[in-house]
């Protein structure tokens, strides 16, 4: 079978395991039915038993690379089509900002990118010129850190296909049947990413911003409660905030904080450190996030590995 390309095999259908258990079974139910209670001879009956024995060993297989074929024109075919939805989040740490809800349990911001039209056709194509290098069994896996990860939805006729693809090294990573993982490269791919990110780091592409702390994550389980929306004044000044010359550079106690937060969950007992969740221009729902930190204590922001020195304890209240 690995003479066909590596494929994930999420989401297909496993039904030729039972099929090729019923084949075996029904094979070994006539052999023994000869043996035992037909009692038939071996050399009179030579050919029915050496048939039977073949079907054994060869039915199995065969079975399997149907299936296997089948499974592989299937992927070929959604793969072929341009992808219905694409979210992009980065791995590194700082990505995302949460806040302790209880022991077990936090809320808060994951950076994240959608891809939308037009741009979904040429992420689409770029996928499916990936060059596959090497497949390795799954404890060969390049032990790098993931830079980021690629959730990918097709559908095809109302059939829903998806594929997770994971940057680490240089290289697209996928896990692919037989418990083995597939390693591709784009050039192509990889420009694509870093516009995505580009575009993620550019505060003009984001309009509205929502503040979050550990009140407003443990407020309650609603939605509204979760966060607190900047009016289009309060907005303008957190923009103006990020100049220049607020620029720190220095090892300072907010910046120090800010990275501690980072960290891990941010606990209820830390009451001056805010989240500020950024929304993409123009789009009515949250198709791509990013956000700030804002240490109330010491003043200090952070945005796109930017410390400033601003107050914004007037917005962040």
């Amino acid at each position: 079978m690995r003479v066909l390309p590596p494929i994930n095999d999420r989401h297909l259908p496993d039904i030729y395991v039972n099929i090729m258990g019923m084949v075996v079974f029904a094979i070994l139910a006539y052999l023994l039915f000869n043996i035992i209670v037909e009692k038939r001879s071996f050399k009179l009956h030579k050919k029915s038993y050496v048939t039977a024995s073949i079907l054994l060993i060869l039915a199995p297989l065969m079975i399997a690379g149907i299936f296997r074929v089948h499974a592989v024109n299937l992927v070929a075919k959604m793969e072929g089509t341009t992808p219905v939805k694409i979210v992009i989040a980065p791995n590194s740490k700082g990505s995302s900002i949460m806040f302790a809800a209880g022991s077990s349990s936090a809320g808060g911001v994951n950076k994240s990118g959608y891809i939308t039209e037009p741009y979904l056709e040429d992420f689409g194509k770029a996928i499916g010129k990936m060059e596959l290098k090497e497949v390795v069994d799954g404890e060969e896996q390049k032990q790098g850190s993931h830079y980021l990860t690629m959730w990918i939805d097709y559908e095809v006729a109302g059939e829903w296909y998806s594929k997770i693809l994971s940057y680490v090294q240089g290289m697209f990573e996928e896990h692919v049947a037989g418990e083995r993982i597939a390693y591709y490269s784009n050039p192509e791919l990889e420009n694509l990413l870093k516009k995505v990110f580009d575009e993620l780091a550019d505060i003009n592409n984001y309009d509205r911003a929502g503040v979050i702390n550990y009140v407003t994550i443990n407020k309650g389980n609603k939605g509204e409660e979760k966060e607190r929306l900047l009016t289009p004044n309060d907005f303008q000044v957190l923009v103006n905030s990020l100049k220049t010359d607020n620029l720190i550079n220095q090892d300072t106690e907010g910046v120090n904080r800010i990275k501690k937060a980072l960290d891990g969950w941010i606990p209820k007992e830390e009451m001056n450190i805010y989240g500020i969740e950024l929304f993409k221009k123009g789009s009515a729902q949250n198709v791509g996030q990013n956000f700030m930190v804002y240490d109330k204590l010491t003043h200090t922001l952070l945005f796109e590995d930017k410390y400033y020195q601003v107050d914004l304890d007037d917005i962040v209240k």
